[in-house]
């Protein structure tokens, strides 16, 4: 062996024993997931199919139109409200990979049994890949126990693991798996222009698929623009390689998942023209920032200012309206009427009145966790500085979110759980280290945390939790299968009842719970929160052949408590119309139908 051979040897088993350390974690992420998600899916595989909430029954109705030759092009939902269709602000992005697994399935497996398995092994390989995320952010900013903490943690946060449960296909695992992958990658992007390039794949990835990313985005991608203003050449290769990404990734995906007739569209809810403006601005001013200024610290801060002034004027131009609130040009009726009863797009503090226990147990944990944030930021030192700032500003973009609408908090805690290693291995330094771990896990997880928020509830005797009382009160899917037996025809239906009828039966729907569909909605509170003569009006305007209502879901019981002489309080009284044939769907149906027998040609 040459002197140079036996130089070398140290460091290759250095090499190989870093090797196996990273299999030894990667195995560890493996059977947490396995131990979680085969748990889940044997548990919940039965009923996954009466477990899809309104979200994700409307997206199983994309898939299935999409399976049976509606164009990729074509993101109309020409059922909901017809004639003119409502044209959907989600994303194909997510509606191919679950119709790949769902054409695949139904091949080999009878129908619901194949249905079934999407619904578990979708959410559970989401699950999958935003704990390989976590684990590689947990790692960058706690070592190499990080690596299993944070999977660990991420686990033992209720708010985030919900989202990967059995019939979770909407779109919120998808968009937690992306935000990790983005963190772990812009933690690195400046050391590795792949890991660079991975953060603005998945920014573009993640806004295609929902704009309420736009925060989180926003904060990863001005902090990675930030530390190259301050830190100069050393940041700069890797804030070149994310804007770059960044713009390409977002106009690359617009050619792939949208009409040519959307890309200059105005919209605000989804790719358009003024976040394709602001992407490419965006991207390509800090490419070039980075590429070709020469500038001290001043210049460069100024550079990173000259790039946001360009973006706010790429949107101005293009697309003005989305500079207003997200839901500025909802009208003011629906704002009060039906956004208002949405819980999860309620104000964190305005929660409180309509379900203060599960503010309290979302705000509990969100409260400690930022103090754990906090103290992370303002002590970290040297090289571990840009990593924990900009960690900690993605969990309080989260944060910021969740204080705007409750439904941010799934991110915020995902977000944190890279952040509460650091924590843990703080605690556990000094003697008895794996007690003062095991008990770090303990004082530090979410979980405990809610728990503690849950046992104060209940000891000052605060109401049941909304979310609990709501999940529970879904009609099966089989009750709307007994509907899908009659013929064909357009339901005048209470609003949550729409996409459940767009998935489980061949019949339309005026309403469902989504803004774009301004019409349906405002019909559907006609007709259920006004008189019988309204209702009729409204049936036979739209020569809606069925009326349809889950009794149990609040689409009419709160209006017929308000109105005890109104047109639904003599729906849930059995009152004869003459209007009206009742339907029968079966005993102790709660699905409850009735054909219209006037005013169809």
């Amino acid at each position: 062996m040459s002197f140079a051979e036996v130089s070398a040897e140290p460091a290759r088993r250095a090499e190989a024993g870093e090797r196996a350390h990273d299999g030894r974690q990667s195995l560890m992420v493996v059977l947490m997931w396995a131990c979680v998600a085969g748990g889940a899916g044997i548990a919940g595989f039965a009923g996954a199919i009466d477990g899809l909430t309104t979200d994700d029954a409307m997206r199983l109705a994309e898939v299935r139109d999409l399976l049976a030759g509606q164009s990729w092009f074509d993101l109309v939902q020409h059922r909901l409200n017809p004639l003119d269709g409502v044209l959907m602000h989600w994303s194909r992005v997510i509606d191919l990979p679950i119709a790949l697994l769902l054409g695949l399935a139904q091949t080999f497996l009878p129908a619901d049994v194949a249905l079934k398995t999407v619904l578990v092994l979708w959410p559970a390989l989401l699950l999958l890949a935003a704990l390989f995320a976590c684990s590689s952010a947990s790692r960058t900013l706690a070592g190499p126990l990080g690596a299993t903490l944070g999977p660990l943690m991420m686990l033992l946060s209720p708010g985030v693991t919900s989202r990967f449960g059995p019939s979770a296909i909407d779109h919120h695992g998808a968009q937690i798996a992306l935000a990790l992958a983005m963190l772990a990658c812009a933690l690195k992007a400046d050391v590795s222009r792949r890991a660079a390039a991975g953060a603005g794949v998945a920014a573009a990835l993640m806004l295609a698929i929902g704009m309420e990313t736009l925060p989180h985005v926003a904060a990863i991608a001005g902090l990675v623009a930030l530390r190259w203003a301050v830190e100069g050449a050393p940041a700069a290769e890797g804030a070149k390689t994310f804007g770059l990404s960044f713009a390409i990734a977002t106009v690359a995906t617009a050619l792939v998942t949208l009409a040519p007739s959307v890309w200059s569209a105005p919209v605000c809810d989804a790719l358009g023209a003024g976040h394709l403006a602001a992407a490419v601005s965006a991207g390509a001013g800090l490419w070039a920032a980075a590429s070709w200024s020469r500038g001290e610290l001043p210049a460069r801060l100024v550079a990173c200012a000259g790039i946001s002034v360009v973006v706010l004027a790429a949107v101005a131009l293009t697309a003005p309206d989305c500079l207003a609130a997200p839901y500025a040009g909802l009208p003011e009726r629906l704002k009060q009427d039906w956004l208002a009863t949405v819980q999860e797009a309620q104000p964190f503090l305005a929660s409180a009145a309509t379900d203060p226990t599960g503010t309290l147990i979302i705000g509990l944990p969100l409260l400690a966790l930022a103090g754990v944030a906090a103290w992370a930021a303002t002590t970290a030192r040297g090289a571990a500085r840009w990593p924990v700032w900009m960690a900690a500003g993605a969990f309080f973009a989260g944060c910021a979110v969740t204080l705007w609408q409750v439904r941010g908090a799934s991110l915020a805690y995902a977000f944190a759980a890279p952040l509460l290693p650091m924590a843990v291995v703080a605690i556990g330094k000094g003697g008895a280290e794996r007690a003062r771990l095991v008990l770090g896990v303990m004082a530090l997880s979410p979980m405990s945390l809610a728990l503690l928020g849950l046992g104060i509830s209940e000891a000052v005797g605060m109401p049941p939790l909304a979310a609990v009382e709501l999940r529970e009160k879904l009609c099966p899917a089989e009750q709307y299968r007994a509907l899908g037996r009659l013929q064909p025809g357009l339901a005048l239906n209470t609003i949550d009842t729409g996409p459940y009828i767009l998935a489980h039966t061949p019949h339309s729907a005026v309403a469902a719970p989504y803004h774009r569909n301004v019409d349906g909605l405002i019909a559907a509170i006609d007709a259920f929160d006004g008189e019988e003569e309204t209702a009729r009006a409204v049936a036979i305007s739209r020569r809606a052949a069925y009326i349809v209502a889950c009794t149990t879901d609040g689409g009419v019981t709160p209006a017929s408590r308000a109105k005890p002489d109104g047109f639904s309080a003599k729906l849930l009284s059995g009152a004869r119309m003459d209007w009206l044939e009742p339907v029968d769907l079966g005993p102790g149906s709660h699905v409850k139908a009735w054909r219209v027998t006037v005013g169809r040609r």
